[in-house]
């Protein structure tokens, strides 16, 4: 993830819940807040209520290639927590990516639709394939 650094402190994430912008979806909570940085910074989280260590990893995985997918189309300068609901064990990519790009557009984190261009857009183009 190109302009994308961790959140890792604990007083990040407090500072998030309690003054951040949120969003709840089916499977995911999203908070967004700007900082005063270049860069976003992205945290994530998955309670022990959703399941295993298996099933926490597996969410977290999902949620962060769904970031990962999106940042082009994203600002920069916010600072991300995704927290996984108990509800998103056993869900697959698709549903958990459609939550995450909901709730960036509803915390309007997206770039105006002009200037984003998506990494399905960007291969398309360049493989000459009749649409």
């Amino acid at each position: 993830m190109k302009n994308t650094q961790s959140l890792k402190w604990n007083k990040d994430f407090r500072r998030l819940y309690y003054r951040g912008k949120s969003i709840a979806c089916g499977y995911v909570v999203v908070y967004a807040m700007k900082n005063r940085r270049t860069e976003n910074r992205l945290g994530l989280t998955c309670g022990k209520t959703v399941g295993k260590a298996v099933v926490r990893n597996r969410i977290k995985r999902l949620m962060r290639e769904s970031y990962r997918l999106s940042e082009p189309e994203l600002k920069c300068g916010y600072d991300i927590v995704m927290v996984a609901r108990t509800r998103a064990a056993g869900k697959d990519y698709a549903q958990i990516s459609k939550d995450v790009r909901y709730a960036f557009r509803k915390l309007e984190l997206l770039k105006e639709h002009e200037e984003a261009t998506t990494v399905a857009d960007t291969i398309l183009s360049e493989s000459n394939l009749p649409l």
